[in-house]
């Protein structure tokens, strides 16, 4: 049960969660870019990180990221937590049907549930919190996270192999 939370690959997502985390946070108005591809590979990393290395834990982890997000981008507490919670809950209940599909099939439903993470947080925070839908940013974040995709999943089989 412990080893699996701290095997060296389970901390090395972490600190990729952590440092994509604060990037994507600390806005750079010269380079917006930077902070939808942190922003991106947060939310890759953290699908990824729950789908191969699910642990009770990560429903704390994805409280405590939702609640910074929240507090962080849009000073309301809710959009980020209501659907990182949500994911992890779906997937602990889902979990025994959704590993048994391909590494392929996987690797779309990831990519699939960042994009629908992407619109439920903005949904949500339009709906509650009257917060504008940007299309532009939220297209931005789609070309992101299309873009990054296939690389991180590279990098991850990678950390995966250590």
């Amino acid at each position: 049960m412990f080893p699996k939370l701290l095997s060296s690959q389970t901390l090395i997502y972490h600190l990729i969660l952590f440092f994509s985390f604060s990037l994507s946070v600390n806005y750079f108005v010269d380079l917006e870019f930077f902070n939808f591809l942190s922003y991106a590979i947060f939310h890759l990393t953290l699908i990824y990180l729950v789908f191969y290395f699910f642990h009770f834990s990560l429903f704390f982890i994805s409280f405590l990221y939702g609640v910074f997000f929240d507090i962080f981008l849009i000073d309301y507490i809710s959009p980020h937590l209501i659907s990182f919670l949500v994911f992890v809950f779906l997937f602990y209940y889902s979990k025994k049907y959704l590993l048994n599909f391909s590494s392929r099939t996987i690797s779309y439903i990831i990519i699939g549930l960042t994009l629908l993470m992407f619109v439920s947080e903005t949904l949500i925070a339009n709906i509650f919190f009257n917060y504008p839908i940007n299309y532009q940013n939220l297209s931005w974040l789609f070309l992101t996270s299309l873009i990054v995709f296939f690389p991180s999943l590279f990098i991850f089989s990678k950390i995966d192999k250590l």
